[in-house]
């Protein structure tokens, strides 16, 4: 059975959560890894969506704004580009959030994500620079939990320059994500 996480996350609590061996058990907004973007969005939603282009086109990423019902603001969904049924292979919750604020949640939120993906390795809290802002002023603070087979999922802080292009908020997300995409990201995407 799938873990509803979206509902957890944004309420400060994790009842009790069966632990989980692969990344696609667990659900953001009632999506996972390897569910078909198609089944939630139709086309020309994901097409009229879609973020800034990578600098290598393999994937594509599409940023929804959701309705006020939602546990999250905006939810952005990654596949392939060639791939007509737009496989997801990355899932981001996104709520605006004061950075500060952000890492109290992270910090709320580690001992039940640690639970959840007891069997995952934990890589220690780290903060760098986001690779998009050249000026070196957007910040990212994250904890990623890495699955054996190198799926991740990530809780997250960004903390945005105000000048940087069109002065996006502070953001709070959550992550799921296949091996082949953090890589993509790391290596490829920027």
């Amino acid at each position: 059975m799938r873990i509803f996480l979206s509902v957890l996350i944004l309420i400060f609590s994790f009842q009790s959560l069966s632990k989980a061996e692969e990344i696609s058990e667990f659900e953001i907004e009632g999506m996972s890894i390897g569910d078909s973007a198609l089944d939630y969005f139709d086309s020309d939603v994901l097409r009229n969506n879609l973020l800034k282009s990578y600098k290598s086109n393999k994937y594509v990423t599409s940023s929804i704004k959701l309705g006020p019902n939602n546990e999250y603001e905006v939810i952005q969904l990654s596949y392939l580009k060639k791939d007509k049924k737009k496989i997801l292979v990355d899932i981001n919750g996104i709520v605006d959030l004061n950075y500060k604020k952000c890492l109290e949640r992270i910090k709320n939120l580690e001992n039940d994500f640690d639970n959840t993906f007891s069997k995952a390795k934990k890589l220690q809290m780290e903060t760098y620079e986001h690779t998009v802002d050249k000026s070196g002023k957007s910040k990212i603070t994250d904890i990623v939990w890495q699955f054996d087979n190198g799926d991740v999922a990530i809780l997250a802080c960004y903390n945005w320059n105000p000048n940087y292009e069109i002065g996006y908020p502070d953001e709070f997300r959550v992550t799921l994500g296949t091996k082949d995409f953090d890589n993509f990201l790391k290596y490829d995407a920027f």
